[in-house]
């Protein structure tokens, strides 16, 4: 093995899972460059955001932070005031009566901005990033990888981590054009961030619980999410922002509402059915608001060569699923500290960098596949009769280890 100065990781894709990876092996003294498609200036000033919950992942992606970076996670909070260690579980309630179904915990449960999370990732600003590097082909000798970019550039080293999304270029590459194409699962998805509320519409939004709240209207096949998204300033509610997010099975598709506002009066029409305070955060939407309609897309990891250990993917990348058991940035975090381990392991002389990274992959896969196929299945019980039979109302939002549940007390309790 390649002694630990010379040894050079190229991480596609900048990205939590990217950045993770890239703290890790900074922590390591490990030589990496992270990829990132986007121009400098379009990565730091992304304006879309939306939150993401994260319980059993936070302490794999700790182990890959220096110190000074962990002792100021509050920052990625939706609400400072809610870090994990309340006892305030997820209501899931009747859209049609109030009524409360069920309320889902987990320990150390929070719920983080997607941007607040990249910001605190890439605050000290010492990350090696190189912008505008759109990855158009990967060739690996065994030994080596040489990554090509859309600008003509090209770069080696020693392993190529696809953290590059649902789309990967570099999953591309391991399982071909056909295996590697997103499956559809048929489902539609709304997601809109806005801020804007009156000071007394937004303590509204938090009257079943003070970070997130799913309803369910009985007649349809779907699923209606209510959360905080930024809640920074206690003493000022007009200023905070939501997330209102709506998805459901069958029609109308994303092909079915391409004009903007038949999509917006649709959302408007289908939110004024659910109680408050959903109806009143959909109702003050401007007339003007541009809310994104999205297929409701999954892939799960098969085999693959790695290419002597050469090349992997990790997170969306590696395992693709629908957001319904909150539990796609927890496998991430996992896939980060692993994939640091599995580097260190071979920089070290410990084991063969096939192996290290053939082990990473052989423990992701079926953990990655199962959350996969559970968030699907989720997702396939969203009607009001069905919700008993859900994974979440079953196991709620616990870590799968192979194919079992690892239990957490009173995780689930369902209101009779």
């Amino acid at each position: 093995m390649e002694s630990q100065k010379k040894f050079h990781v190229l991480i596609v894709g900048g990205g939590t899972c990217g950045l993770a990876i890239a703290h890790g092996l900074q922590k390591e003294g490990i030589s990496y460059t992270i990829f990132e498609r986007d121009s400098e200036e379009d990565y730091w000033n992304k304006t879309r955001d939306w939150g993401m919950l994260l319980h059993w992942g936070k302490e794999f992606l700790m182990r890959t932070l220096p110190e000074d970076l962990q002792i100021r996670f509050e920052e990625t909070l939706v609400d400072p005031r809610y870090n994990g260690m309340e006892d305030v579980p997820i209501p899931h309630v009747n859209g049609k009566t109030g009524e409360v179904m069920a309320r889902i915990a987990m320990p150390a449960l929070v719920r983080v901005s997607r941007k607040k999370l990249r910001n605190w990732l890439t605050s000290k600003r010492d990350l090696n990033m190189s912008f505008g590097k759109k990855l158009v082909s990967v060739e690996s000798n065994g030994s080596d990888i040489t990554a090509g970019f859309e600008d003509g550039s090209t770069e080696r080293g020693h392993l190529i981590v696809g953290c590059d999304g649902s789309r990967s270029k570099v999953r591309e590459y391991l399982v071909g054009s056909e295996a590697t194409k997103p499956f559809d699962t048929g489902m539609t998805i709304i997601n809109h961030a806005f801020t804007g509320y009156t000071a007394e519409q937004a303590l509204l939004m938090r009257k079943y619980h003070p970070v997130a709240t799913c309803f369910y209207d009985p007649k349809i096949d779907g699923i209606f999410l209510l959360t905080v998204l930024d809640a920074s300033n206690e003493n000022k509610p007009e200023t905070w922002s939501f997330q209102i997010h709506h998805a459901w099975w069958g029609e109308p598709g994303v092909k079915d509402l391409s004009d903007p506002e038949a999509r917006l009066q649709f959302f408007k029409d289908r939110s004024s059915q659910i109680c408050e305070p959903f109806a009143t955060a959909a109702a003050a939407l401007p007339v003007d608001s541009i809310l994104p309609a999205d297929a409701g897309q999954q892939w799960s990891p098969v085999s693959w060569d790695n290419h002597e250990g050469t090349v992997t993917i990790a997170g969306d990348a590696a395992h693709s699923m629908l957001p319904n058991r909150g539990q796609g940035l927890n496998n991430a975090m996992q896939d980060a500290a692993e994939v640091v381990d599995a580097v260190k392991s071979a920089v070290s002389g410990v084991c063969t960098l096939k192996d290290a990274i053939s082990t990473y992959e052989d423990g992701m896969r079926p953990r990655g596949a199962r959350d996969v196929a559970l968030s699907l299945e989720t997702a396939q019980r969203l009607l009001v009769s069905d919700l008993k039979e859900s994974p979440m109302f079953k196991v709620g939002l616990q870590k799968m280890d192979g194919q079992t549940v690892v239990e957490v007390p009173n995780a689930v309790q369902v209101v009779e």
